[in-house]
């Protein structure tokens, strides 16, 4: 397995608005391009699952090369922790790479959420 990071900035942040007074927050946002054998074997159920249990935000969805694409918000050891599960991937699945690619949407802060393929 092949993990590349993006030669750009290792994440970018979003503002959110904190409960405690009228500033707003940097949360890291992240993006992940995984590839391999990763569609039709779970791999969103099994993101999903994973990122919940982790406490992030975000959304995972099948992309039309074959690949599974995964935006994410939360702590960075958070973000950490599920880029390694991500790499490891479900029973059934092969990840080849997990590439860390430019966030091409908003992460909303709201829970995690399979998409269907745009």
């Amino acid at each position: 397995m092949t993990r590349r990071a993006s030669v750009a900035a290792d994440y970018r942040t979003e503002g959110v608005p904190n409960s405690t007074d009228e500033k707003k927050v940097s949360v890291p946002v992240r993006a992940y391009r995984v590839t391999g054998r990763v569609q039709g074997v779970g791999f969103r159920w099994f993101t999903s699952r994973a990122a919940k249990e982790l406490g992030v935000s975000g959304t995972v969805y099948n992309h039309s090369d074959g690949s599974v694409r995964v935006h994410v918000r939360g702590a960075l050891t958070l973000l950490n922790q599920l880029e390694t599960i991500l790499a490891r991937g479900p029973v059934a699945g092969k990840v080849e790479a997990v590439e860390r690619v430019e966030p091409s949407q908003t992460v909303k802060a709201d829970g995690f959420r399979i998409e269907r393929t745009p």
